[in-house]
């Protein structure tokens, strides 16, 4: 696993998992690789909310404005290149799990609470959290992207009537 100073969100992204470790707080996993870095998973993810306009409280609060979705909120990072994350538990408890959709290929129960997430370049890893989570998890964050979305394409269909 290669450590590394700085990463940035993007369509390669599949998984951040936060770990306390004295060399690193965040394994990333990657289309091109497994890595780390001493970067927070949240300042990850509000750095990848800057780059496109907005922060992680700004989008979280977007979301539970229009979704019901007031706890283990998803994150819509990006509508345009359907960047968008949710977490496996509170963000705020330890260990919390950010997978990616877009990313995944499917996940396996193992037992003793842990899943199989298997990803789009072929590799896999072990997670906690139950399938029942994950399930419902993903099928959030998919309904609060397709919300996002729905709402900006009627908002821009609007603008170019008034053209």
């Amino acid at each position: 696993m290669e450590v590394i100073e700085k990463y940035e969100v993007g369509t390669k992204t599949m998984l951040l998992v936060e770990e306390y470790h004295l060399d690193y707080n965040t394994i990333i996993h990657d289309v091109d690789g497994v890595y780390c870095t001493k970067q927070t998973v949240k300042s990850i993810l509000n750095e990848a909310c800057l780059e496109r306009a907005s922060t992680y409280d700004g989008r979280i609060q977007a979301a539970r404005t229009v979704t019901p979705y007031m706890k283990k909120t998803p994150l819509m990072i990006c509508l345009i290149e359907k960047i968008y994350a949710f977490p496996t538990i509170g963000p705020t408890n330890y260990g919390c799990v950010w997978p990616f959709p877009e990313n995944i290929l499917g996940v396996q129960e193992e037992g003793n609470g842990r899943l199989r997430v298997e990803f789009i370049n072929g590799t896999s890893t072990s997670i906690k959290c139950s399938l029942h989570t994950f399930n419902t998890q993903k099928e959030r964050a998919i309904c609060s992207m397709n919300q996002f979305s729905t709402n900006l394409f009627r908002q821009l269909k609007e603008r170019i009537l008034f053209i």
